[in-house]
């Protein structure tokens, strides 16, 4: 967070210093409001590159065997070019590994899913999950103290994670 603020800092320097460089070598032609004009676009156009690029760079830091499952966009009227391209905000990922378990008498299958969150602090939620294939339902328990016990929901057939262990 720190070193976005810098970079957001330093872009809006450079860019309102080419702008002023251009308006001195025109012999002060052009108007005085290019320079802070030319800074806020600096700025604004760091702030939409690192949106754009976030996610790809997160995956790339991922190991192998590792899956994206599941991704979030949303629109801001904050970040007015996720308007144009809504750039993804967040995402599950899979790690991998699973394995078959009996729960109060059924055969479930229990994975970790880790969820990355983009936000000025960005965020890593690790999940520990349990499917039951017969009956269509996922359990997940967050890792907060406050999520003991596990939490069951319908599922349908074209969930990923379904498609992943159970369409055979």
């Amino acid at each position: 967070m720190m070193w976005h603020l810098v970079v957001v800092v330093i872009m809006g320097l450079c860019m309102g210093a080419f702008a002023h460089l251009v308006r001195k070598l025109s012999r002060n032609r052009l108007p005085k409001w290019l320079v802070p004009v030319f800074a806020s676009i600096g700025m604004l156009g760091y702030l939409a590159y690192y949106d754009y690029a976030w996610f790809s760079f997160k995956c790339s830091q991922l190991p192998a065997g590792t899956e994206v499952v599941y991704e979030q966009r949303k629109k801001s009227f904050f970040r007015p070019w996720s308007y144009v391209s809504t750039p993804v905000n967040s995402f599950v990922v899979y790690d991998g590994q699973h394995r078959q378990i009996e729960l109060d008498g059924k055969a479930v299958v229990e994975y970790f899913t880790y969820e990355f969150q983009k936000s000025p602090i960005e965020t890593l939620i690790k999940h520990h999950n349990l499917l039951d294939c017969e009956n269509l339902e996922r359990g997940s328990r967050g890792e907060a103290k406050d999520q003991l016990a596990f939490h069951f929901v319908k599922i349908g057939k074209e969930d990923p994670m379904y498609r992943m262990f159970c369409a055979e």
